[in-house]
């Protein structure tokens, strides 16, 4: 094969890629997957939580993104320790995510599983009791983000879960990286 030969067949190609990127929207090529590092303000007993997660894009079409979230959160206030650990299906309408926009707003919605563990510290007993709780519930999520480079960014937004006694888990500040 000839040099101009290989320069018309990748010049095709980027064409090619340009015209399926048109075609299905920046969306479909913005955070196929990210880690996200975090801190949260819970509603309930802790004062914080530290939280890691991990989010791939599983799917797209013309209406909406489907993303699986995991999510491992941490807290620790006087006598009670606890971890979690989350996977989420959310669906995120394509009408409300514009990925050109510098801050983003974000509206997503899905249903997960979640295990919680504590820890108590017995005071006097010299002794620990802990319990596991495992759960299935949804999820609303809403808020902003904006990206602080091509590789990076951070993403304020409140989680909202149903059946809760307080419907607004926590808020959270994190920074995703690509």
């Amino acid at each position: 094969m000839a040099p101009a030969d290989s320069a018309a067949i990748a010049q095709a190609m980027k064409a090619s890629d340009q015209a399926v990127a048109a075609a299905l929207g920046k969306s479909h090529f913005h955070d196929p997957d990210r880690i996200e590092f975090g801190i949260a303000v819970p509603e309930g007993y802790f004062d914080w939580l530290g939280t890691f997660g991990y989010r791939r894009r599983l799917l797209t079409d013309t209406r909406f993104e489907h993303y699986l979230h995991t999510e491992a959160t941490f807290g620790h206030k006087g006598y009670l320790t606890e971890g979690s650990i989350s996977a989420v299906w959310f669906i995120r309408p394509k009408a409300f995510w514009h990925p050109e926009w510098s801050i983003r707003p974000i509206l997503e919605g899905g249903i997960g599983g979640n295990i919680a563990v504590q820890f108590a510290d017995l005071a006097g007993l010299n002794d620990w009791s802990s319990h596991a709780h495992a759960f299935v519930k949804s999820h609303l999520q809403a808020g902003v983000e904006t990206d602080l480079s091509d590789r990076a960014g951070l993403a304020l937004r409140g989680r909202f879960t149903f059946p809760a006694h307080h419907p607004l888990d926590y808020a959270q500040l994190v920074l995703f990286l690509r």
